[in-house]
């Protein structure tokens, strides 16, 4: 069963340390629970000596070590000392978010950890975190667009591991002789914004771009299922695992509530899907010029063609 189903059927906590849990690994006591109060909150077996350690209280969760709870499981009742992450219950929006990071998260932690192997283990989805307290400034449809390319890759193993690591990464997708450009609008015109940088692929490597039309719908596909039906196909690679939510949690910001909400018509996004070469996008000439940079316009692509063997989405495949 889904772990976040699994969740969803759990019975809330007794106290603030007998939780009814379920086991995330086979090989370590590590848990995740429902707290009292309905929300999330993950127990992390820590074989330190119990000493004080500071906790964390972040915008969204909270961080204590040394907490010995009991818990109950399907294999029967375990005492033991633990670290315990829990989601804020008045944002139950970030539950399923909340879940699927800090379970990728658990299962890179080798049997015997301590405080500190713990702490640094969850140092960058705590940073992630401490970031979802600032807006993004990111539109959801370029999340969901980048999302979409990947599910429909028929390499998703392949597309997660090209996909950017960083905000600050030239293009979307990046592999050792291609780069990818993924452009999105809920326009009925196809044209997208571009840095002249994001169409000059490096030396080498072939450029691409993606241009994909959607098309908001009460009902449709949003950023979690595109998400989830990714992590089932990489079930047994944390680390791949591991980036795709720190990259959504990066990318969601402060408004994650009203992104998350956002859904569109993943038919529709299909249905129109092209694929460019990066040569086949309009774009102003380089400067002669040294001195001149960032350049920034819009390109409109409705009338523009594709000199691939194929622009739909199975050239997908091709590409990866």
């Amino acid at each position: 069963m889904d772990l976040q189903t699994e969740f969803l059927s759990l019975t809330r906590a007794s106290s603030e340390a007998e939780f009814i849990a379920i086991a995330l690994s086979s090989t370590r006591h590590d848990f995740l629970a429902k707290a009292k109060d309905g929300s999330p909150v993950f127990l992390f077996q820590d074989a330190s000596i119990a000493k004080y350690t500071p906790g964390l209280k972040l915008r969204n969760l909270t961080v204590e070590f040394h907490v010995t709870c009991r818990v109950q499981t399907a294999a029967g009742p375990i005492e033991d000392q633990f670290a315990l992450v829990s989601c804020d219950d008045s944002v139950p929006e970030l539950f399923e978010l909340f879940i699927r990071c800090f379970a990728a998260a658990a299962e890179r932690l080798a049997i015997g950890a301590g405080t500190a192997e713990i702490k640094n283990n969850l140092q960058g989805l705590l940073d992630l975190f401490r970031a979802m307290s600032k807006p993004s400034g990111r539109a959801v449809s370029g999340l969901w667009a980048e999302l979409f390319v990947i599910a429909k890759s028929m390499h998703i193993e392949s597309a997660l591991r090209a996909w950017r690591s960083s905000p600050f990464d030239r293009f979307d997708f990046s592999w050792f002789d291609q780069c990818l450009e993924v452009k999105a609008t809920t326009n009925a015109l196809r044209a997208h914004e571009f840095s002249l940088e994001q169409l000059q692929a490096p030396l080498g490597r072939e450029g691409f771009v993606a241009s994909i039309l959607l098309q908001p719908l009460s009902g449709g596909t949003g950023v979690m299922d595109l998400a989830t039906a990714i992590e089932t196909a990489v079930s047994g690679k944390q680390t791949l695992r591991q980036k795709l939510w720190g990259n959504i949690a990066s990318a969601l910001g402060s408004d994650f509530s009203s992104k998350l909400d956002v859904r569109f018509d993943i038919s529709y996004a299909e249905r129109n899907f092209i694929i460019f070469a990066m040569g086949d996008v309009p774009a102003p000439p380089l400067p002669s010029d040294g001195r001149i940079s960032n350049i920034r316009f819009q390109s409109d692509l409705t009338s523009a063609k594709s000199s691939l063997p194929s622009s739909s989405i199975v050239q997908l495949a091709n590409v990866f």
